[in-house]
């Protein structure tokens, strides 16, 4: 099977998953996570197929405290059930997922780290986060504040320079 049908599989998959119940880290979100992972390996060194799988699923535990981590262990049994996926690599998939709410440590990881963050600096993510802000009850004034420094703290903590040139404008 081509990388590009399984991809296809992954995503189906994923689009099912994140359709469930998710209201602000959907498959919208997901989506932008994927495509900043293929901008940034435009760049940058990667595993593409680890990377993209770890985009499409790091988010379907959402709504746990620990979600990385839960979604860590979710992921190995949703992949382990897709035959056609590489059984070595989902170990390296569930790692990346793990660690994009921990410390990043390898260049997967902080690559990873990078792409999901880079979602927060387009129209879709302010307005996500605004929802997420009068849900909270805030002020229009707190909910720009606290939007503020969300964005400038997710941009300080990039890791590379290829996604802050690449959220250049949008910062």
């Amino acid at each position: 099977m081509t990388e590009g049908k399984l991809i296809q599989i992954l995503k189906a998959k994923s689009k099912e998953i994140m359709q469930q119940d998710k209201h602000y880290h959907d498959f919208a979100h997901v989506m932008g996570v994927y495509h900043n992972i293929e901008k940034l390996l435009r760049y940058e060194f990667g595993h593409r197929l680890v990377l993209l799988t770890a985009a499409l699923f790091h988010d379907i535990e959402r709504n746990k405290e620990y979600h990385g981590a839960a979604a860590a262990l979710t992921v190995e049994e949703i992949l382990s059930n897709i035959e056609e996926f590489p059984k070595a690599l989902i170990e390296h998939v569930a790692r990346i997922i793990r660690a994009h709410d921990n410390a990043q440590i390898k260049n997967d990881e902080k690559l990873f780290y990078d792409a999901d963050k880079m979602d927060a600096f387009n129209d879709l993510a302010t307005a996500r986060s605004f929802m997420m802000y009068a849900k909270d009850g805030l002020t229009l004034r707190q909910a720009c504040e606290q939007y503020c420094q969300l964005i400038d703290r997710f941009y300080r903590h990039l890791h590379t320079d290829t996604a802050k040139w690449l959220i250049a404008k949008d910062y």
